[in-house]
């Protein structure tokens, strides 16, 4: 991980200083985050990622929403610029994992217990560096293509549950998840409209990581299955 981290803190060296004088441009990416795999998928709360053991990796995610921004760094050769890129992508749980947290507070109903629940959100925040290679057909259009590698900071939000018990005593049962770390990579391809507006799609994987955290009620820390951050996000970027 260290040598991986020089390689990315060199190759950022390079093109701010060496390619200070080429011409840089940058992209400010809206998108949609559609969850792919194991990521969307979930049958009860016991198979998630979030809940289940050691061997369970769904994570239940639906659709979210991306905002992002690219650097293109020129490197003298037409159509050939590396990239350096920053995501925020956010993804609430879909309807399945919905109707599980649905499942679970009509359980606390039916004790009269009142129960308000917060339930846990998916954020993730990708940093890459890579090559993107655009084919102008004419001045005002072009066709590219693009991939990058880098690390990934995963936030779970925490889960909540405020309710009063059949002896009349409140609680407050608080779940927090840890921040983890992981290797992602992307590509994707797409067009560019008058060199300021950019749709394209692209697949992102985010890295598996373990999800780790504390529970507040029995005092504990847990670790439970891996979760893979995989996702296709359709993309319209506009340049300046």
């Amino acid at each position: 991980m260290k040598k991986l981290s020089k390689v990315f803190a060199l190759a950022v060296l390079l093109i701010l200083g060496g390619q200070a004088m080429a011409q840089t441009r940058g992209t400010m990416y809206l998108s949609a985050a559609f969850p792919m795999g194991d990521f969307a998928s979930v049958n009860q709360l016991g198979s998630t990622a979030l809940w289940g053991g050691e061997n369970d990796t769904y994570g239940g995610a639906g659709i979210g929403f991306n905002a992002g921004l690219k650097w293109d760094f020129g490197i003298g050769v037409r159509g050939v610029s590396v990239v350096l890129s920053v995501d925020g992508i956010y993804n609430g749980p879909n309807a399945e994992m919905k109707e599980c947290y649905k499942d679970l507070k009509e359980t606390y109903d039916l004790l009269n217990s009142n129960i308000t629940m917060t339930t846990p959100k998916y954020i993730n925040v990708p940093a890459m560096l890579g090559l993107r290679y655009t084919f102008y057909l004419n001045p005002q259009f072009g066709i590219y293509a693009e991939g990058g590698a880098g690390g990934n900071a995963r936030f779970i939000t925490n889960y909540t549950a405020k309710y009063t018990d059949v002896l009349d005593v409140k609680h407050n049962d608080v779940i927090e998840y840890n921040t983890a770390f992981s290797f992602a990579y992307q590509f994707g391809m797409g067009l560019e409209v008058s060199r300021n507006l950019v749709i394209g799609c692209s697949f992102y994987n985010l890295g598996a990581a373990p999800v780790k955290g504390h529970n507040n009620v029995t005092n504990t820390d847990f670790e439970n299955g891996v979760l893979e951050p995989m996702m296709l996000l359709g993309r319209i970027g506009f340049r300046f």
